[in-house]
């Protein structure tokens, strides 16, 4: 291409550039026709030439004729339509043409709804995609372990041992054969330490249990061989909310090793992914092994386990920490390593609450753990502590035989008394030696300062001072007889006239006998208790005449009914005239 023709594209390309909408046809027809070719040649002049000016961007460009709330009515259709297992069975074309049916969305063809559902981001495709997650980290080794299990490829033949599930036989379209081999199915068990990801692996049969997972949790904190040194007591658990892993004796356990347990959410898998992780490492490295050893029972299987399991966490370098399992794990300090209750005492763990039981009067308590004497323990030191008072005590799983005993919202670790060959606590006073007393209870303290308040005084010996003299207490603060003295005052005590009796006669059954007479104060005290207010001094002098030698017991009642019904008391014959 020569320079002028050149040139001429230039004016031509910015003549195209500055026209409006409409003036750019002209523009070309005229350029052709003074370069004696056709539009097309022109247009193909300036691309060969780099000067074809850009198109312009649509006014519309963005929007689409499918709105936001109609794209979103699509992709809620699909999503609501898709089976658990992610399968899609709801195709796009399928659920617009319903829409369209009802005219809920625009006839438009379903490449038009594919790109609105992109532009909205409601496309399945996009729908699909998991929610980001957060990776979270544990501090050092037995600070968090995750459990989990899963179904191993082998199940027990009665009479043939163990042998594969082949795939074509056992799956989900044949439901009776995993029935029939229900209970005689393999369950692995793996368990990892999050800092480090060292395994440990142990399979069992049947299915998952409280019994298996307890099991397998107890053998997996232990101490085992030299070349396989995971073990202690983990700070943390992490499991999924499974019956087995739920139920209450596994929870008490953990409980009573002081060990926090986390449950993740149903279908969150990934929360704990590293032991789901190595649940897949296990079937691929090791059950691959599986179809060419000949397993006759669980514990050959655990066996090979076992030897794997040793070789991976010694050699298998992990991506995170570059290094090999078990030099990870090693790196844990003392204070970071709980060593395990001996299993005997695990497994008493697994059902062991706290018991409550009452202090005795020297501030002790005793208790039996399985493997130990019945041991006494000493309360003393605990704070405002007293005789009966009710504590909740249970075995300390790592000093067996000390207890834990919650005593005011705290827990403190209490070890055995120390006894002599006769059984007497060593610490206790020697007669004649010494004296010693227990500390002075908040009980104790209030009661003495009580007593003093009681009898007005200042030292408890004043107080037993006053006890001896039968001295009265709080003289003068308190009226023991108020509430009697306001029931008389406000009328509550009524008199009451005695009905007519009949008199029963025992002459002729009782040998006649003598009775001495009431004395006049004798009898005035009776009368005065029997009517109360209406017993006056005159009543008196009428008993000292009448009954110059003392009062018969048989007349009290005669003379208080008259007194109450304003007789006189002088009618009677005295006695003996």
């Amino acid at each position: 291409m020569d320079t002028a023709t050149l040139d001429y594209l230039r004016t031509i390309a910015k003549r195209l550039n500055d026209a409006a909408h409409g003036e750019k046809t002209p523009i070309v027809e005229q350029s052709a026709s003074f370069l004696n070719c056709s539009t097309k040649q022109i247009y193909q002049l300036l691309r060969d030439a780099d000067l074809m000016p850009p198109r312009k961007t649509r006014t519309d460009k963005g929007d689409s004729i499918i709105t936001r709330a109609q794209a979103e009515l699509i992709g809620g259709m699909i999503l609501v339509a898709t089976r658990a297992n992610g399968k899609q069975i709801l195709a796009v074309t399928d659920a617009a043409e319903m829409l369209k049916a009802q005219g809920k969305i625009p006839d438009v063809a379903v490449s038009t709804i594919l790109r609105a559902l992109k532009a909205y981001h409601c496309h399945p495709s996009q729908l699909a995609t998991p929610t980001a997650h957060v990776t979270q980290r544990s501090l050092h080794p037995n600070h968090v372990w995750q459990i989990d299990a899963s179904v191993c490829v082998l199940f027990y033949l009665p009479k043939g041992g163990l042998a594969v599930m082949e795939q074509k036989e056992f799956y989900k379209n044949k439901p009776a054969n995993v029935k029939k081999i229900e209970k005689e199915r393999v369950i692995r068990y793996v368990v990892t330490d999050h800092y480090s990801a060292a395994t440990y692996v142990e399979y069992v049969m049947g299915a998952e249990s409280s019994e298996n997972l307890t099991q397998v949790f107890l053998n997996s904190i232990q101490r085992r061989a030299a070349n396989d040194p995971m073990h202690g007591v983990p700070s943390i658990l992490v499991m999924d909310k499974g019956s087995a892993n739920l139920s209450g004796l596994f929870l008490n356990l953990l409980d009573r090793l002081g060990i926090e347990h986390i449950e993740h959410a149903a279908g969150n898998s990934r929360a704990k992914g590293q032991v789901e992780k190595h649940n897949d490492i296990v079937e691929c490295k090791f059950e691959s092994r599986l179809s060419f050893l000949n397993v006759g029972t669980l514990a050959e299987l655990n066996a090979y386990c076992q030897r794997w399991r040793s070789h991976f966490n010694a050699n298998a370098i992990h991506s995170r920490t570059r290094k090999t399992r078990n030099a990870v794990w090693l790196t844990i300090t003392n204070e970071q390593l709980r060593l395990a209750p001996s299993l005997e005492v695990c497994r008493e763990l697994v059902t062991t609450k706290p018991k409550t039981m009452q202090v005795r009067g020297d501030l002790s308590v005793t208790h039996t753990i399985k493997g130990y004497p019945n041991q006494a323990y000493d309360l003393t030191h605990l704070p405002d502590i007293y005789p009966k008072a009710v504590v909740d005590i249970v075995v300390n799983p790592y000093r067996a035989p000390d207890i834990d005993v919650a005593w005011l919202d705290n827990i403190y670790t209490i070890s055995p008394i120390e006894t002599d060959e006769a059984g007497f606590a060593i610490h206790s006073p020697v007669i004649g030696v010494q004296m010693i007393t227990k500390p002075e209870s908040s009980a104790d303290s209030n009661r003495k300062a009580m007593l003093k308040a009681a009898y007005g005084v200042d030292t408890e010996a004043d107080v037993d001072k006053a006890r001896k003299k039968k001295q009265a207490a709080y003289v003068g603060a308190i009226d023991a007889m108020a509430d009697v003295d306001n029931s008389h005052n406000e009328g509550n005590v009524p008199s009451i006239i005695t009905k007519a009796a009949i008199t029963v006669d025992t002459s002729a059954h009782v040998a006649s006998r003598e009775i001495k007479p009431l004395t006049h104060v004798e009898a005035a005290m009776q009368l005065r208790g029997l009517i109360s207010d209406l017993w006056h001094a005159e009543h008196f002098s009428d008993l000292q005449a009448q009954y110059p030698q003392g009062v018969p017991h048989s007349a009290i009642t005669e003379i208080a009914d008259r007194i109450i019904v304003g007789k006189p008391i002088n009618y009677l014959k005295a006695v003996n005239e």
